[in-house]
């Protein structure tokens, strides 16, 4: 919230914050406080049509008064100006308003669970001996049935080949 003060150094005075931040999405809320008699201020921006609908506002501020300008949810960062002009026109105070980014929220963490263990796998050319093999016997059978033309042969190559699948298969699982 932003406070514009009138009326506390003299008739009309007005004191203004140099700058105010505000995010997309968000309301700019501006608290008059009139310290003297009762007055019409006016508030403008002529830059602002990117940031929020907000033109121009024509107040009668007796004390307290507050004022809120919305500030579109699809804003992009950036900077406008709002005027507040008192004794009609005799005096003039500006202040920016700098929309910036909203921050990204912070990540929940995330509760890692301990790996599974891996199932020790040997090494060395025994353990995989019977899927050699196969495969050795299935590319003979294929390539015999290549050369002769038995469906037999094609027949034994593909169930040699579908063997080692499912033990391989089977392998892993366990």
């Amino acid at each position: 919230m932003s406070e514009i003060h009138l009326n506390r150094r003299g008739i009309n005075f007005i004191e203004v914050p140099e700058e105010v931040e505000a995010t997309p999405g968000s309301d700019l809320t501006l608290h008059i406080i009139n310290h003297g008699s009762p007055l019409h201020i006016t508030l403008a921006s002529t830059n602002s049509s990117l940031f929020t609908d907000f033109f121009h506002e024509n107040l009668y501020v007796v004390g307290d008064a507050e004022f809120t300008i919305p500030i579109r949810e699809g804003a992009y960062p950036g900077v406008f100006s709002v005027e507040v002009i008192s004794g009609y026109g005799a005096r003039r105070a500006e202040f920016r308003v700098v929309v910036r980014e909203r921050a990204a929220p912070e990540p929940e963490p995330v509760e890692v669970s301990p790996a599974a263990p891996v199932p020790a796998v040997s090494s060395g050319w025994r353990s995989s001996a019977p899927f050699i093999l196969l495969g050795a016997a299935a590319l003979v059978l294929y390539g015999l049935w290549l050369t002769y033309r038995v469906d037999l042969l094609n027949a034994a190559a593909f169930a040699a080949l579908f063997l080692g699948v499912i033990l391989a298969w089977l392998r892993q699982r366990s």
